[in-house]
């Protein structure tokens, strides 16, 4: 227990010293108002003038010339249609985020304006339907002691990152109607009027302000030829924005053990603000800070595979965002990043190809927020494990056209939006690539081809051993057949609104592989729900496509930490024309022990229970078998796959138990299969030639 107690007197200290730097700032921020001016006057600039150049001469690269608007009308007319209708929802005030459904978040505290605006609501939990308390100064704040009941704090945070605002830029941009442009300056009065800077929720997490200064940046470039709003909205507006870029140089989330995703959003979004304020002396300093520490992430966050260290699929897309953004940005300020950051870049456009599953989504593997850096395409209603989107701006950004056969119908929309030319882009939806490759860095290994898919994890407990997004997943799998998803992994939920489902979700027991004697493969505290302990290290013992056939031997020994302790292996062995996998575990070890196994079967298949050790899973077209070369007694019972979160989906899972004493290693088989093959004579000899194998070496 040492180590907690390490990190809880760690946890303090730091709190500490944040709370020190934010009460400061914001003594400062406060100071006087609005700040930009004063600022601006200090370096020699007319405001007025100020304004108008940055309204005539853009800094970002998020605004499609008129030819390529054309473009868009005339060859993706239903895009047009859906984002125009987006964004009026938008102007309803009407959502839908994170699992919420549709919601309408009226302020009960404030009355409608004379003109019919209705303050938004930027407190509420609308699946709880419950309110965060406003007016606590940010250093003060304490979530799991201040919010009511389990209210999850990551719908209030969501919507206040303001990524509608793009969206209703781009209805602007398509449509000329000033409403766009008077909705977003009535929505930026509206939050800055219950969230002054540094006071409530809204400014807890640095990495909240950072995609919200992003947002609020591209929003508003996007209006920048809005008739209906005058200087004075102006001056609002980019105050609004400077003091956000004050705010995050000042509360950088990398003083903790090891810098995440936060600290990456921190620098991006400063990124956004400082090509908005490049000529001011603050701008020029965020700038090249920005550019001297994304270097370095990328370095430091990304493996040398191309994943991302958070031990995280859909995590991975959030960096990929990330990092492509800043990219785009710096090539448009005429200050392209490294060589080195873009080889990086193309490493993790590959990690991301190599491991989606044929139909193009992302095999859940890891925690997922459904974090992005801006939605340009389908907003309200976007796909969030479909991270295909990026392919189109990353093949023009990156110079890689490969990239375009797998971009899709949304790619000419989606590179449009990041202000490509997309004049003769050949993109189409091909079938993606087929992929058999160990990602040794990133623990899985990867078999795709056609419809047939296996992914195998084995990973370390990722975020350099702090395990934020890390499951206990460990020589676990999922596996698809002639394109239909037959076993997978759960997904993740929600965090810290439920904390039963978050343990859950990331324990082992909810993933396809063993648990033995009821103990977690890493070492987790259920209280502390982004925290994992490094027991379970993986090896990588082999990995081989041999024409018919691809294997992966993994082992880990996360159990060694039992006594008397054990070691698990586990041999995968894919039969590529007959989609029959085999899998044999290896349990190395002594004295008795109750093991558990677990597959997790995919949303809508039927599942019945043959005996014998023999399960059904059934699809639309074909059945499929799941044995136990031992027999072994299974146990049918309801699970839940999360696509995404705050969402869930009924399924089935079946499990199997024995109880054994050990002597050395013991071997159990296991394989799942189309039901006709098994039904075949030799389908026996098949499956006991294998564990004899394995039993051999």
């Amino acid at each position: 227990m040492n180590r907690y107690f390490k990190l809880a007197y760690y946890y303090l200290k730091l709190r500490l010293v944040v709370r020190l730097r934010k009460r400061f700032l914001i003594k400062v921020l406060h100071r006087e108002a609005p700040l930009l001016a004063s600022t601006l006057s200090k370096a020699g600039l007319s405001v007025k003038a100020w304004i108008q150049d940055v309204r005539q001469n853009p800094s970002l690269y998020t605004h499609p010339a008129e030819t390529s608007l054309l473009t868009l009308k005339n060859q993706a007319p239903q895009f047009v249609t859906a984002t125009v209708a987006a964004a009026d929802k938008v102007v309803a005030h009407e959502f839908d985020m994170l699992g919420s459904g549709p919601f309408k978040p009226v302020d009960p505290d404030r009355k409608t304006s004379p003109d019919g605006y209705e303050p938004i609501d930027w407190y509420l939990d609308p699946v709880a339907g419950l309110r965060f308390p406003q007016g606590i100064i940010c250093t003060d704040w304490d979530l799991f002691k201040m919010r009511p009941g389990l209210a999850d704090i990551k719908l209030p945070w969501e919507l206040a990152r303001c990524q509608h605002w793009p969206v209703l830029g781009q209805a602007y941009q398509l449509t000329h109607d000033e409403k766009y442009a008077i909705e977003m300056a009535r929505q930026l009065d509206d939050f800055t009027e219950v969230n002054p800077v540094g006071i409530g929720i809204h400014w807890t997490c640095t990495m909240d302000v950072a995609l919200r200064a992003s947002s609020w940046a591209i929003g508003l470039e996007l209006i920048r030829h809005a008739k209906s709003l005058d200087e004075d909205f102006w001056l609002r507006a980019y105050d609004a924005l400077y003091v956000h870029g004050l705010f995050i140089r000042h509360n950088l989330e990398n003083i903790s053990e090891v810098s995440t995703n936060h600290f990456l959003s921190n620098l991006v979004g400063l990124f956004y603000v400082s090509a908005i304020f490049h000529a001011l002396p603050e701008g020029r300093e965020w700038r090249q800070f920005c550019r001297e520490h994304l270097e370095h992430e990328m370095q430091n966050q990304v493996l040398e595979d191309g994943a991302d260290f958070e031990s995280s699929i859909p995590y991975h897309r959030l960096a990929v965002e990330l990092f492509l953004g800043a990219a785009r940005l710096a090539d448009v300020s005429g200050e392209p990043l490294s060589k080195a950051y873009r080889q990086r870049l193309n490493s993790m456009l590959d990690y991301m190809l190599g491991v989606l599953r044929p139909d193009g989504l992302m095999p859940q593997c890891g925690d997922a927020d459904d974090g992005r850096l801006h939605i340009f395409t389908h907003y309200g209603n976007w796909t969030p494990q479909d991270p295909r989107h990026v392919f189109a701006p990353a093949a023009c950004i990156l110079e890689r056209p490969d990239l375009l056969k797998h971009a899709g119908t949304d790619g000419l929309w989606e590179a449009a939006w990041w202000g490509l030319d997309t004049d003769g882009l050949n993109i189409s939806e091909n079938s993606l690539p087929p992929v058999s490759q160990l990602f040794s860095d990133a623990g899985h290994a990867v078999y795709r081809n056609n419809g047939t898919y296996l992914i195998v994890t084995n990973s370390v407990v990722g975020t350099n051993g702090l395990g934020n997004h890390k499951h206990n997943d460990q020589l676990g799998f999922e596996f698809h057949a002639q394109g239909v998803p037959l076993l997978v992994d759960p997904g993740s939920y929600v965090y810290t609104s439920d904390p039963d489902a978050r343990n859950m979700f990331r324990g082992t027991g909810y993933h396809n592989t063993i648990k033995i004697d009821g103990t977690e493969q890493n070492d987790m505290n259920p209280a502390w729900f982004f925290r994992m302990f490094d027991s379970g290290t993986p090896e990588h013992v082999s990995f081989a496509d041999n024409g018919n056939t691809v294997e992966y031997h993994g082992r880990h020994i996360g159990y060694q930490r039992l006594n008397p302790p054990v070691v698990h292996e586990r041999r995968f062995r894919l039969l590529k024309d007959e989609n029959v996998l085999l899998i044999a575990d290896i349990v190395k070890g002594e004295g008795q022990h109750t093991l558990e196994w677990h597959f997790h079967c995919a949303p809508g298949l039927q599942i019945s229970d043959e005996g014998a050790g023999r399960v059904h899973l059934a699809g639309d077209h074909q059945t499929y078998g799941l044995i136990s070369f031992e027999r072994l007694l299974s146990t049918l019972h309801e699970a839940w796959y999360s696509p995404s979160y705050g969402k869930k989906l009924r399924c089935t899972a079946v499990d199997f138990r024995a109880v054994t004493s050990l002597n050395g290693a013991s071997f159990w088989g296991f394989a799942v299969a189309p039901a006709d093959w098994l039904e075949r004579p030799e389908s026996k000899q098949t499956m006991d030639r294998f564990l004899a194998e394995i039993s051999e070496l």
